[in-house]
């Protein structure tokens, strides 16, 4: 299977449903208007002269003009190649260079962006001038072609390319409609940024036969009255919004009759946002697992998220269990039966773009080294425990970072920690916390560290508290730590 023939499939069934608004300019599309307008894209790069596997990159916010562009690269055979326009200039070069792209494709907002990038061999293009409607059928893609090269392993650092394929996205789309449920008609509101894989998830909406409200930037002050406006079934927030959202609101339950599921990527979900959200919608908050390497591959639904919070669990860290192509293991468990997560399944990328030895390390005999240690419980549910890098090895002995922040985070005058390992001649490593205060009360460091003694095994209590305003967090939500070591006057 690939993404065009899936297009075309779905403007066959559902003809003259709405598949996409846009609420900025008030767009509206059809699945049959949809599908005429991914031809035309694939007119418009052929008289660009941008012959099929071409890498087209795309510089834009989540538009209609951007899910255009990006659908309709992939359904004509080229390579989309999202970017993160908060990257810096030199940033983008990079990548783009790495791509060895064969045009890039801009919004009028990165207008300055684009052409200040300094590329004269690439050529520039506007996004909105690209989509110009075209009856002619579209050919399938091959399953095997690439059909898109996503960036990520953060902002610093050489350009690392996830290859997926027609194959391996296809898939996740099948993991994404048999996980969420939707129904014909129902709606997602869409207010995330569409790179590197999100426009994957909003594709697999409409392929529910669901329509897709397109509602600009996350603002968590019309958030909910956007969720009631459009009588909205499906979101989708980064723990970062969530916990902008409960600022903005308060946890008081909404009353929204039509509401399913807000999905969330649980990883660097705290067990207050998760209270507080859980509060909010009415115990209707779904958990996504996965990565750009292997997209949505466990899904705790909201029903499992109520059943396991009914059962005295907090929830936090509980992902669910593998979507229907999708596979995992453990590797290697200690006595508590933790260890690495494995994941398996044609929702694998083919690997690293150009990494040859990195994509081997990374695919190991089939099975994708996720980086994330977890454990599998009595009840088949993923439970997330950290990163295995994260471990500090100190005196000997290893300590799980989100062990001693669950602690210190169950201190009434805490807000936010993170805890990370510093270099140490004598132990190897310090155990060292930044710390967000709520304000309610004044803490010293050896109050905290006295906290933690009355609960963590000794070589576990930090042997350095440093007090932040707040911690340097990505977009989906983890903390940065480069950044967090530059705030507070520490080498890296």
């Amino acid at each position: 299977m690939d993404i065009s023939t899936l297009l075309s499939q779905a403007a066959y069934k559902w003809p003259e449903r709405i598949a996409l608004h846009e609420t900025a300019s008030a767009r509206s599309l059809t699945f049959a208007q949809l599908d005429r307008a991914l031809s035309g894209v694939g007119h418009a790069l052929d008289q660009l002269h941008v012959p099929t596997g071409s890498r087209v990159a795309l510089l834009a916010d989540a538009s209609l003009d951007y899910l255009l562009a990006d659908y309709g690269c992939m359904a004509t055979g080229r390579v989309r190649v999202p970017l993160d326009p908060a990257l810096s200039t030199d940033e983008l070069a990079a990548q783009l260079q790495d791509a060895g792209a064969g045009l890039l494709l801009y919004s009028e907002a990165y207008a300055e962006v684009a052409q200040g990038l300094g590329i004269r061999s690439l050529p520039l293009h506007s996004v909105s001038r690209i989509t110009p409607v075209d009856t002619s059928p579209r050919p399938a893609q091959s399953p095997q072609s690439l059909a898109s090269l996503n960036y990520t392993g953060g902002t610093t650092g050489t350009p690392k390319a996830v290859m997926h394929r027609h194959a391996s996205l296809c898939a996740v789309l099948q993991n994404i409609v048999m996980g969420r449920g939707a129904a014909v008609g129902d709606v997602l509101l869409n207010v995330r940024p569409l790179w590197p894989i999100a426009a994957v998830a909003v594709f697999a909406h409409v392929l529910s036969g669901g329509h897709v409200v397109l509602g600009g930037r996350f603002d968590g002050k019309t958030f909910m009255a956007q969720l009631r406006e459009h009588q909205v079934a499906f979101s989708s927030l980064v723990p970062t919004q969530l916990l902008r959202l409960l600022r903005e609101t308060g946890s008081a339950p909404a009353d929204l009759p039509a509401f399913k599921s807000l999905d969330v990527g649980a990883a660097a979900l705290s067990g207050e946002v998760l209270e507080g959200s859980c509060s909010l919608f009415g115990e209707r908050i779904g958990v996504l697992y996965g990565m750009t390497e292997a997209p949505w591959s466990c899904y705790l639904a909201p029903a499992q998220m109520a059943a396991v919070r009914a059962s005295g669990e907090s929830g936090e860290g509980v992902v669910g269990r593998p979507l229907f192509s999708a596979a995992i293991r453990i590797d290697r468990p200690d006595a508590k039966g933790i260890g690495e997560v494995l994941l398996g399944g044609p929702q694998l990328m083919a690997g690293y773009w150009q990494l040859e030895a990195l994509s081997a390390k990374t695919l190991d005999q089939g099975w994708l080294r996720s980086g994330d240690l977890g454990r599998i419980g009595a009840d088949g549910l993923l439970r997330v425990q950290g990163r295995c890098k994260d471990i500090i090895r100190s005196g000997g002995k290893s300590v799980q970072p989100g062990e001693v922040e669950q602690h210190l985070l169950s201190h009434p005058g805490v807000q936010d920690v993170h805890v990370f390992g510093l270099a140490d001649l004598e132990w190897g490593e310090q155990v060292c916390a930044a710390v967000v205060l709520d304000g309610s009360q004044p803490l010293s460091a050896q109050q905290l560290m006295d906290h933690c003694r009355a609960g963590l095994s000794r070589y576990k209590v930090p042997r350095r508290v440093f007090f932040i305003d707040e911690l340097p967090r990505s977009h989906y939500g983890k903390v940065q730590k480069n950044r967090l070591l530059a705030a507070l006057d520490l080498q890296p």
